[in-house]
């Protein structure tokens, strides 16, 4: 089977090809599905069917990755290279429902606006020095609604296996993947991937799946075509193309957008206009609050920021507080011009596009994938 290049590779990134998915006259090809509260059930339907598919990718990894090391260590290898069992987080980026991906963090609601803001403060609390602001304004509904991974969860620590000498990852890689390690780099011993996989990689495919699953990149103008080894089949979300940009979406919601942008300048926020990006400058704004340091040593992008107040807050939660305060009246505005709405629903109708032509191919996938599941949580129970 061929798989197209650039795969999608997280719900959001399906998520923005759902985005783009519209006609040359700008309607969303929902199969007559249009924007409104039927596309959100629907919506909402596919995307916990989409979510699913990704849990079950992430529950893969982590038993891929127990069997392999079983494997490793019924060889005598008890230090792993890390780099090579990080787990999948693909559902963590969709926790926050069908919306996930879609371009409102400047429009939230009213109840978000009074309790997060814009969500920007999120980008700069883990910065040294606000470790107890961290641990108190990182509840798990923030984390959720901004997409914010558990650093405990994610962190990787290799520092056993960096302590070992290059004699021994040499013989775990060869171990691991079947084939002599290259030696002799600046990087220490690593793995020959241009070699066929064998190995415990490929006992454990073998394990799991039978065989392993190959994948054919096309290659680009005068390149040959490539070829590698994966795990399993992916799911068929992995499969959509990319959309980058929210132009088709804004041109279905302009109405509102410039009813927005004028209800902006009626309160005061001239310059502030939404964009067909959906985003203003409120990182830059905010950021050079929260951390000047960092603008003064890196300077900003050129992107052009309305000036900021006369008087900046001295402390972290006084810029939250001016932040949570602009937010609202976005989300004023937001309402008023029925914006948050219509991207809302044009979003859920886009991503019922996208999604119900892969249905049956992804539940179909889902109930193949939770069988390998299952045999390989049997024999790892043995």
């Amino acid at each position: 089977m061929r798989l197209r290049t650039g795969r999608a590779l997280t719900a959001l990134a399906a998520a923005l090809l759902a985005a783009g998915a519209c006609t040359a006259e700008d309607e969303p090809e929902t199969g007559g599905l249009g924007p409104g509260p039927d596309a959100v059930a629907e919506a909402e339907r596919l995307f916990q069917i989409v979510n699913e598919s990704h849990a079950i990718t992430d529950e893969l990894s982590v038993i891929e990755h127990r069997i392999t090391k079983r494997c490793l260590e019924d060889e005598g290898f008890t230090v792993h290279d890390e780099m090579q069992f990080q787990e999948s987080r693909t559902a963590a980026y969709s926790a926050g429902g069908y919306l996930s991906g879609a371009p409102l963090r400047a429009v939230p609601t009213a109840e978000a606006a009074e309790q997060w803001g814009f969500g920007v403060w999120t980008e700069f609390v883990r910065n040294p020095g606000n470790e107890d602001l961290a641990e108190e304004l990182l509840t798990p509904e923030a984390m959720a609604a901004f997409v914010i991974l558990d650093e405990a969860d994610t962190g990787l620590d290799n520092s056993e296996w960096d302590a070992e000498d290059q004699e021994y990852q040499a013989a775990w890689i060869e171990a691991y993947w079947g084939s002599p390690a290259i030696t002799g780099g600046l990087k220490g011993a690593e793995i020959d991937h241009e070699a066929p996989p064998g190995g415990c990689w490929l006992e454990m495919v073998e394990t799991m799946y039978g065989e392993p699953y190959m994948v054919t990149t096309e290659g680009g103008e005068g390149e040959e075509d490539s070829e590698h080894a994966e795990t399993h089949e992916p799911s068929p979300v992995y499969l959509l193309e990319e959309k980058d940009d929210y132009g088709d979406l804004y041109a279905g919601v302009r109405d509102e957008a410039d009813a927005f942008d004028g209800c902006l300048i009626d309160a005061g926020y001239e310059g502030w206009e939404l964009g067909d990006e959906f985003y203003p400058p409120l990182w830059q704004y905010f950021g050079k609050m929260y951390d000047p340091a960092y603008f003064e040593e890196y300077g900003d992008d050129g992107t052009e920021v309305p000036e900021g107040p006369e008087e900046v807050p001295a402390d972290f939660m006084g810029v939250l507080e001016l932040e949570q305060a602009m937010a609202a009246d976005f989300a004023a505005c937001g309402a008023e011009s029925g914006l948050r709405e219509a991207v809302a629903e044009a979003w859920a109708a886009s991503l019922v596009a996208t999604y119900e032509p892969i249905e049956t191919d992804l539940v179909a996938w889902r109930e193949q994938m939770q069988g390998h599941l299952d045999s390989a949580q049997d024999y790892l129970s043995e």
